[in-house]
């Protein structure tokens, strides 16, 4: 008996397409392990780099590394770090850009409570201007929560990011996307707390987990298959039915259904990278759109704007006392309110973490404030948590050169006074 070609092809495409995806889930698992012991070359970095009078050292046990550290009080922030290569026998670098996890193992002994700060550097090039190349380290950040003494802790990769001090740092423009495709050094340094701290951090162990192929390029290249595959099935149907006309014409016709289809899908992605999954407020990538067209209408025309930074006021204690989901909801109902008080052509996103921002075109330094003063009242007086009262404090600057990273600068720097002059306020630059 004759079997039709096509009848065994798609279910064997089929059954390879679940094959992968389920070995992908359940299977190509890669580990990258660094061994913690006294060949370990670690580096003690301080905050006298910056004029700091902390003292910090590193000592080595057979199977672990610790950094001790006294942060003494200075016009600079205080802290203590140590820097781990990830050199190989291949590269001084590390191309993490594969896995999703790391798996580090910690012990914290500590008088406060405090967070660990876990630094991915990552050596790269740019090309400013079209000048010579200029190498520089980006610093990827996440913050752990630790258990005071010894714990084991996974962190999302996917969830660090570039810090805002490291991005008003450059001077020239850079994109502030988190990257792992070269990473040179792994940074334990101490807590983001001002208070100061007489602590020891051991490193036992880390490693990096993740999958030979992710998912979102296995998916990629299972869905370039498929179309490949419905594009070679159209040209064999077109060459068979080129004398049948109407038969032609809907073969055409589903071709474009599918076409469209992954036109949608196409956009459904590019709008999930542009909002926070959390708030569906846009994020930094989906706001660069806006900044752009206000600093175009700027050099051309002196366009007024403003911008209202806020964060909300002692956010980490929300979490510490009440949790994570209680600190997401505080997010979102803030995202909520504000979203309903703004104007149409106003744009609000989140900055990160609990820091958001409100780009306002078409309006001066006054008005800002106004609004700015409004949201703060509407947060204030809200009960978006039944244990107690939650308050933001707030930054505003009006646009007065076509710089962003200025522009940004100033409205965080009013932010910070207002924090420093009692939080819930709003002040500005």
């Amino acid at each position: 008996m004759k079997v039709c070609r096509q009848e065994i092809y798609y279910p064997l495409l089929v059954i390879f397409t679940i094959s992968l995806m389920l070995w992908q889930q359940f299977g190509m698992d890669i580990t990258l392990t660094y061994p913690v012991n006294q060949h370990v070359d670690a580096t003690l970095l301080n905050d006298d780099i910056n004029g700091g009078a902390s003292i910090g050292t590193i000592s080595t046990q057979n199977d672990s590394l610790s950094l001790r550290c006294k942060t003494v009080s200075s016009n600079t922030f205080p802290f203590c770090s140590m820097l781990i290569p990830l050199a190989s026998k291949q590269s001084q670098y590390a191309d993490l850009s594969k896995f999703d996890t790391l798996n580090i193992d910690l012990t914290t002994v500590d008088l406060k409570r405090d967070t660990v700060l876990i630094y991915l550097l990552n050596h790269e090039q740019n090309l400013p201007n079209g000048v010579d190349k200029i190498s520089h380290t980006r610093a990827n950040i996440q913050a752990i929560n630790p258990t005071i003494g010894r714990a084991q802790y996974r962190l999302a990769l996917n969830q660090f990011y570039v810090p805002s001090w490291w991005v008003f740092a450059k001077p020239f423009n850079i994109d502030t996307a988190a990257k792992l495709d070269n990473v040179e050094y792994l940074q334990i340094a101490t807590g983001d707390s001002r208070s100061l701290k007489d602590l020891e951090i051991a490193l036992h162990a880390f490693s990096f987990s993740g999958k030979w192929i992710n998912a979102k390029d296995l998916y990629f290249l299972l869905l370039s298959l498929w179309i490949a595959s419905i594009v070679v099935h159209a040209i064999y149907l077109a060459g068979k039915m080129h004398s049948k006309y109407i038969t032609s014409k809907s073969k055409a016709e589903e071709l474009n259904k599918i076409n469209s289809f992954l036109s949608i899908e196409r956009d459904k992605y590019k709008t999930m990278a542009k909002h926070d999954p959390l708030t569906k407020l846009l994020n930094r990538a989906g706001l660069s759109g806006s900044l752009s067209k206000l600093m175009s209408e700027f050099s051309h025309s002196s366009q007024a704007a403003s911008l209202i930074m806020f964060d909300i006021d002692h956010f980490k204690l929300i979490n510490d006392q009440h949790g994570h989901d209680t600190g997401d909801q505080v997010l979102i109902s803030i995202s909520q309110k504000v979203s309903e008080m703004i104007r149409d052509q106003d744009v609000f996103a989140r900055w990160g973490g609990e820091e958001f921002v409100i780009v306002c075109p078409n309006t001066q330094l006054q008005g800002a404030c106004v609004l700015a003063e409004n949201v703060r009242a509407q947060i204030a007086n809200s009960q978006l948590i039944h244990q107690g009262q939650v308050t933001s404090s707030f930054g505003v600057a009006q646009l007065n050169s076509a710089n962003i990273d200025t522009w940004f600068k100033r409205a965080d720097e009013a932010l910070y006074k207002a924090k420093t002059a009692g939080r819930n306020r709003v002040e500005l630059s």
